[in-house]
């Protein structure tokens, strides 16, 4: 096996500078905790001298090590739980009421929620009749119902 030698913590330092100038380019916050592994592995070269199995071996210890204190440091950083409807917004206007703003015919109308109208289907109702959302269908269309039941 090749040993380190003079250029070795250079090499390792070179080589965290640039998976970390990588991870700027390419963000996904895997490459950052590599690179500083590597980054280590030098610092710890300069200060130990070992051969080039013990530096790989440091390395890897290095990079799990990185990695771990990574994941718990953001990975806590914000749940699902907190967002529970982040790119369904369909599903978060479920239980809702709403007025009907055009009528339902053949079972197909309109509802408009805030600066968007949104295609719904049920009963037969007039325009202006409040209503439940109660599901969607096809990312596209909500069902509703009468928000008071019809006597």
């Amino acid at each position: 096996m090749p040993e380190t030698g003079a250029y070795g913590p250079w090499v390792w330092l070179a080589a965290g500078i640039l998976l970390c100038a990588c991870e700027s380019v390419a963000p996904g916050l895997f490459l950052l905790w590599i690179g500083l592994a590597a980054l280590a592995t030098g610092l710890t070269a300069f200060v130990v001298s070992t051969g080039f199995a013990w530096t790989l071996i440091l390395f890897g210890l290095y990079a799990v090590a990185f990695l771990v204190i990574g994941r718990r440091v953001y990975g806590s950083r914000a749940s699902l739980a907190e967002s529970p409807f982040l790119n369904r917004r369909m599903d978060s206007l479920v239980g809702r009421e709403y007025a009907l703003d055009q009528a339902i015919e053949q079972g197909e109308g309109r509802i408009r929620i805030n600066d968007t109208v949104w295609r719904c289907r049920g009963p037969e109702l007039p325009a202006g009749t409040r209503v439940r959302v109660t599901g969607s269908e096809d990312g596209v269309l909500l069902r509703v119902e009468p928000a008071v039941p019809l006597s």
